[in-house]
């Protein structure tokens, strides 16, 4: 006992020592000063070029600050307008330069929501009188900014005052990209934080993608600027940076001695089957003490995350004001330029949940239904990423819109509820979550007993398709011996039905490989949120789940159903599920899992009579509703930043109309689309007489593939809540994949879907007949139920 009451002070003393200032801005120094130099002409064009110095430095602030100590950047740093470059490779035959440009501004807020006023220098605040000179003036529109806020307004308003002139002559007006990045739990805008410079590869990412879509022909993205907005508050109440630099000089130290070749071992970042490397395991341990220390915050900061809620929604409605998006003109939004993205990031994501609740609660409501176009509530797309908060706020949302449609019989017009969102509807919020398990709900045994495994091997190795398989299965039936067999019914000349009936067993064996594969080298999913949150709202379960499944867990999926073999390793067993029920059973936890569990780990519950390859509706209809994984299980690619303008892996392709043709592959309603499966390209569209474009970055899905159940949602519904795979977002930090950028991005740079002629209003555009369902083949997945 005395043991742990001296941890636990020395975890507070500690926690005290580390403590980061209350109400301290980091990045507000007036662009006009003369560190920043960032003062706009009537032109609309700034005085100074970019900064370039990050690409030498690996876009890590402190490096660069500390190397090039003659360019002050320590000062500069502290911009609270900032316009950067990535140089590229030289000029193509157009002398088009492919140096990527955005511009980086800060949002700070004080822990009651007030913002933060610019500052004269890096050690002098503006006096009273200088302020009041800087908005003396008659016409609003000569003030000088006070806030950060109306820095970042002035220059959003003078990149539309620009233009430029293409190389055929033609003016070319500028317009805005504005990509806004709300932090979560342990970061703020310090100088060097992680996210600030994770905000900055997002930023030269859409900027490359631009720039390859004004170079391939789509003229509309060759004046567009990239700005990216980053709003601040004190989500890091501890410096574990002090904590941690102990750990890395040891690291440096050991690794230098013991390392040898570091390509010959794992960096902790990506998966892998390579041992780690010293250097990163000790860095590890330092990480993982930061970690420890830091996880009493959470229980103060999501309440201050959620008190700043309306007053960042107040700043971001003005920057769509300026806009020119605010809700009054949301009907008009496709004509409009500028763009506005809103990422918000664990406790980021708590805050737009926050703060967007209601509003969205109130918008179902009044939504009339009958193919009208549900408008994004922020910008163009509002992208939650691990949001730490509670399941309810998602849910709240899916209740309204549940009370609004039938998805059973006797509920109401079943045909209703399809046309209750129009068929070019494009999502508005989206939910991105690293999930813990696959599928939903985990593997039964009688999922292993369809799959098929032992049988499946007779067939012999690597099998790709359903065809192969069939293939392999003739030739299994002219050469089997005695005993052999994997139909009981089978015949000595298969048909197409024995082929057929091979399809299910296969996908899923393969399904069930894939997750042992990932087992092996590490599921890397977001514990934050869906071990960490559930503790901190008191609730112990899925702590005793993790712990009863450790054992189980090192195992194949389909072996961790039979007792091991070994005594020793079925004592071990034992004993780790005795102490999960134990955790799992005490007494006086939260059991409301809508307020205990976040939005991206409440899952809809597998009916108990559902076979896999039979589709049954959820009896509780809340929680996740689509999946989203890399395309054919390609491993995550990462780009350094100085890299970003040139590497050819980092290209995004042109998505036009891939939902619309993804939701007219599966009639009559779309249900349960694959953006892997398009139904062929669409008439040429008069907005858009390129053409069509490909399919998304990723791979996503309407419900889940093999889960025994169909989508809670309309295939039309605009709130998506998805669940994750480990190649497209890593644990809780892990979203700097390059196909997850392009993917969240191509929402708002292409048009997912195809909008009706504009001479006919959406609104009152009619839902075209249902056409009968085609009969499904024998082989296709059963779905019962009478839902849908």
């Amino acid at each position: 006992m005395r043991l742990l009451l001296l941890a636990f002070l020395m975890v507070l003393v500690t926690a005290w020592a580390i403590s980061t200032p209350k109400d301290h801005p980091y990045r507000v120094l007036d662009p006009d000063s003369r560190d920043c130099n960032m003062r706009i002409g009537e032109n609309g064009n700034y005085a100074s070029p970019a900064w370039n110095i990050l690409a030498a430095y690996g876009n890590a602030e402190n490096e660069a600050a500390l190397k090039d100590a003659a360019g002050r950047w320590d000062t500069r740093f502290q911009c609270a307008i900032q316009r950067h470059e990535v140089p590229g490779p030289t000029p193509d035959a157009n002398k088009r330069s492919n140096a990527l440009g955005y511009t980086l501004a800060f949002l700070e807020f004080k822990e009651d929501g007030e913002p933060f006023e610019l500052i004269k220098d890096a050690h002098q605040l503006f006096t009273m009188n200088e302020l009041t000179d800087r908005v003396s003036y008659i016409e609003r529109s000569e003030w000088k900014p006070i806030t950060q806020l109306e820095a970042l307004n002035a220059h959003l308003r003078s990149v539309e005052k620009r233009t430029h002139t293409d190389e055929l002559g033609n003016v070319v007006k500028h317009s805005n990209y504005v990509i806004v990045f709300v932090h979560g739990w342990r970061h703020d805008a310090s100088i060097g934080d992680g996210n600030v410079t994770d905000l900055r590869a997002y930023a030269a990412h859409v900027a490359r993608y631009l720039r390859d879509r004004c170079n391939a022909g789509e003229s509309e993205h060759c004046g567009r600027e990239v700005t990216a907005a980053y709003v601040g508050w004190r989500g890091a109440r501890l410096n574990e940076t002090r904590l941690h630099l102990p750990f890395i000089a040891l690291g440096n130290t050991v690794g230098a001695l013991l390392d040898g070749d570091a390509s010959q071992c794992s960096n902790g970042v990506l998966p892998s089957e390579k041992p780690l490397c010293w250097k990163n395991w000790i860095n590890s341990w330092g990480d993982s003490l930061a970690s420890g220390v830091a996880t009493l915050t959470l229980f103060d900061r999501k309440p201050v995350s959620e008190y700043i809620a309306p007053h960042a929604l107040m700043a971001l409605r003005k920057i769509e004001q300026v806009l020119n998006k605010q809700p009054g003109t949301k009907a008009k939004q496709r004509d409009n330029p500028n763009k506005m993205i809103v990422i918000g990031h664990s406790l980021g994501g708590n805050m737009l949940a926050t703060a967007l609740k209601d509003h969205l609660i109130k918008a179902v409501r009044n939504h009339p239904g009958a193919n009208a176009y549900f408008y994004p509530p922020l910008g163009d797309l509002v992208v939650l990423i691990n949001p730490a908060a509670e399941a309810s706020k998602w849910t709240d949302v899916q209740r309204a819109v549940w009370e609004k449609i039938a998805f059973f019989e006797g509920e109401g017009d079943l045909m209703a509820g399809h046309r209750f969102f129009p068929a070019h509807q494009s999502p508005v919020v989206i939910s991105v979550t690293s999930a813990y398990s696959w599928p939903p709900g985990g593997i039964r045994p009688a999922d292993c007993a369809i799959a098929m495994h032992d049988k499946l091997s007779l067939l012999g190795p690597d099998m790709n398709s359903p065809d192969e398989i069939c293939a392999r299965y003739t030739q299994f039936l002219e050469a089997k011996k005695p005993g052999e067999f994997i139909f009981h019914d089978e015949t000595p000349n298969p048909d197409e039905r024995a082929c057929g009936a091979l399809r299910t067993p296969f996908a899923l064996d393969q399904a069930v490989e894939n997750i042992d594969r990932k087992k092996k080298i590490g599921i890397k999913s977001d514990l934050a949120t869906y071990l960490a949150f559930p503790l901190f709202r008191g609730d112990l379960r899925p702590l005793g789940a993790m712990i009863a499944g450790a054992a189980r867990d090192l195992r194949a999926a389909c072996e961790s159903f039979e007792i091991p073999a070994n005594r020793r390793d079925q004592r071990a067993l034992s004993f780790w599920q005795r102490v999960g029920e134990f955790v799992s059973d005490l007494p006086f936890q939260n059991t409301d899992i809508e307020s205990s569990r976040t939005i991206g780990h409440l899952d809809p519950p597998r009916s108990s009579v559902s076979l896999v390859d039979t589709y049954r509706m959820p009896a509780r209809q809340l929680g996740t509703t689509h999946e989203i994984r890399s395309i054919g299980w390609a491993p995550p690619n990462q780009a350094p930043y100085e890299q970003i303008a040139s590497d050819p892996s980092l290209d995004c392709p042109v998505s036009h109309d891939w939902l619309a043709r993804a939701r007219r592959a599966t009639p009559p309603f779309g249900t349960q689309w694959e953006s892997a499966s398009l139904a062929p390209p669409l008439d040429l569209d008069p907005a858009n007489p390129r053409g069509g474009g490909s399919h998304p970055a990723v791979e996503m899905t309407h419900g889940f593939r093999l889960a025994g159940m169909l989508p809670i949602t309309r295939a039309n519904d605009p709130f998506w809540n998805m669940r994750a795979y480990d190649d497209v977002l890593m644990s809780h930090g892990g979203f700097m994949f390059s196909s997850f950028i392009c993917a969240i991005n191509q929402f708002v740079m292409d048009r997912p879907t195809r909008w009706p002629p504009p001479s006919t209003p959406a609104e009152l555009q009619s839902a075209p007949m249902p056409q009968e369902p085609n009969r499904p083949a024998a082989d296709a997945p059963k779905v019962r139920g009478r839902a849908r």
